[in-house]
């Protein structure tokens, strides 16, 4: 794991330092805390966003100011500092495993704040930052250079790069043919706020998860009957996302008026090509309705085919037809079923579409070549190989195919403890394979004391969470953004003629299943393809 050994290295690097009071460097994502070279190059393509990671290192805890020059005509770039978050390394491990186990724990610099003033808080001996720049898509090719100061209690430092801009333009990032779904928490908003679910303060927080989720290239507002995507526990039914009231007669009426602003807000942000809705078949089997002559709202547990469920969902799901074909929203309207029983969820799938066969299904676990016959969007772990033929099969339907990783990959994967590495190759080996992208189930599930402690007693760190409140970000989330825009330059270069040939080449060496384990490898493979893609 890369991280363990991060902060031995950033140690070592502040030894070397002692001797003075500030000192700072650039390094790199592929060795990260690493020293580049003083004026070190890093290319980019014309309308690319390009982040340059450094370091500052410090033995006083004032405030660092800084300056930032970058030459170019209309060229914006802004400083990021990167907050340490407390972390544990527990990738591979899940619920039980991670609960009873003792795992390492440490801080990461993944908490990305944009500064508005000139000045860094420093935390700890090494202060953490990243250069972000939007290169124009008029800029003429050719160097550029990056002069970033510092000064802290009348010392100084000055560190310079240089942009060398090629002849190649990244095609606007809207053209993008490659889907993230990040699946979505907003009542995780509302607690951490301590906003009343669907208030407008809540509702104002919401738009701006769905303006952060596009920047990455989101198409899915995720949705639920009822409260989230586990429903642990009762609440008010006025926190249901669709209101399930059971009347005196028996009958049931539903209100979907939090639901449609919900969809709606997200394709105001545009995120607005699909509309996953989950709890159809819950991990707890349990089921959520106000029950009017109680006046409380009750459950019950009951597994998909048995009476009391074909009961309590048909004149849902007749309903719920009738009201999205009304809103013209039938065709974007995905039921989610997330790594359950295979044969069981394609009896549901079966029994839905027996209802209305324009329903979809959403699927994410192993692949089953009868499930995959009825669902429209099949989300794969990353190291499941599928084969061409049925994924061409998939093609010629129409079918969505992506792929997710999980707490239970111990690598590549995207957590706090990952190697940032591994972002870029997971992307390009969605791509490799031939997906149409990739899902990862939470986008922003927060503790209460997510912004310096993201430890959770069932999850590994970073699994949960990929945006903090106060509308910052993560380190990881940036550098997914820049690991979409790879994906880009990869699909330019497959349309040339005269690189055709090298790029297919290079994706199907990012198929090799030896990569998924062997982490020098993929580093090795992510470099190469790098350098291929800005030469």
């Amino acid at each position: 794991m890369k991280k363990i050994f991060l902060f031995i290295i950033l140690s070592m690097s502040l030894g070397n330092y002692a001797q003075a009071q500030l000192n700072a460097h650039f390094t790199t994502f592929e060795d990260f805390g690493s020293k580049a070279p003083n004026k070190s190059e890093f290319k980019a393509w014309r309308n690319e966003s390009v982040i340059l990671p450094f370091l500052i290192y410090s033995d006083s805890t004032k405030g660092l100011d800084f300056q930032l020059k970058v030459e170019g005509k209309n060229v914006k770039a802004e400083l990021i500092q990167l907050h340490l978050v407390e972390g544990d390394i527990s990738a591979g491990n899940c619920g039980n495993a991670k609960k009873n186990g003792t795992f390492v724990k440490d801080f990461f610099p993944d908490r990305a704040e944009t500064l508005q003033g000139n000045s860094f808080t420093v935390e700890s001996a090494i202060t953490y930052g990243l250069v972000k720049i939007q290169i124009p898509e008029k800029l003429k090719p050719g160097s550029y250079p990056v002069e970033l100061t510092f000064d802290q209690n009348g010392d100084s430092q000055k560190i310079e790069a240089t942009i060398k801009v090629i002849d190649q333009k990244l095609p606007d990032f809207s053209e993008l043919d490659f889907e993230m779904d990040f699946w979505q928490f907003p009542q995780s908003i509302s607690t951490y706020y301590d906003f009343k679910p669907f208030s407008e303060e809540h509702w104002e927080q919401m738009g701006l998860m769905f303006e952060q989720l596009k920047v990455l290239n989101q198409t899915v507002v995720t949705t639920s009957v009822f409260y989230d995507l586990f429903n642990t526990k009762i609440k008010p039914v006025e926190q249901m996302m669709i209101q399930v009231r059971k009347k005196a007669d028996g009958s049931y009426s539903y209100d979907y008026s939090t639901f449609e602003r919900y969809v709606e807000l997200a394709a105001s942000k545009g995120v607005s090509k699909e509309i996953a809705v989950h709890n159809l078949y819950p991990w707890n089997q349990t089921y959520f309705y106000f029950d009017e002559t109680a006046g409380e709202v009750k459950t019950f547990k009951s597994a998909p085919g048995t009476d009391e469920y074909n009961a309590f969902w048909k004149p849902f799901l007749l309903d719920f037809a009738s009201y999205l074909k009304a809103k013209n929203w039938m065709d974007k309207a995905v039921f989610w079923v997330d790594e359950r029983d295979m044969n069981k969820t394609a009896e549901l799938v079966k029994y839905v579409k027996g209802i209305d066969p324009a329903f979809k299904f959403g699927y994410s676990g192993r692949f089953s070549p009868a499930l995959s016959e009825l669902v429209y969007d099949y989300s794969l772990a990353s190291n499941i190989v599928l084969d061409p033929d049925k994924l061409a099969l998939r093609k010629s339907k129409g079918f969505k195919t992506t792929y997710y990783t999980s707490c239970y990959e111990v690598q590549p994967n995207m957590l706090m403890a990952s190697n940032y590495g591994d972002i870029y190759f997971l992307l390009m080996l969605s791509r490799a394979k031939g997906y149409d992208g990739m899902l990862r189930w939470a986008f922003n599930l927060w503790s209460s004391k997510i912004m310096k402690s993201a430890i959770f007693s069932d999850l590994p760190s970073g699994d949960s969470h990929f945006v903090y409140p106060d509308a910052q970000v993560s380190l990881r989330y940036l550098i997914l953004k820049d690991a979409l825009e790879e994906v880009q330059k990869a699909d330019v270069k497959a349309k040339s003629p005269k690189s055709s040939a090298k790029t297919k080449e290079l994706l199907k060496a990012y198929n090799r299943y030896f990569l998924l384990n062997n982490e020098s490898e993929r580093n090795k493979m992510v470099s190469i393809m790098n350098k291929y893609l800005n030469d």
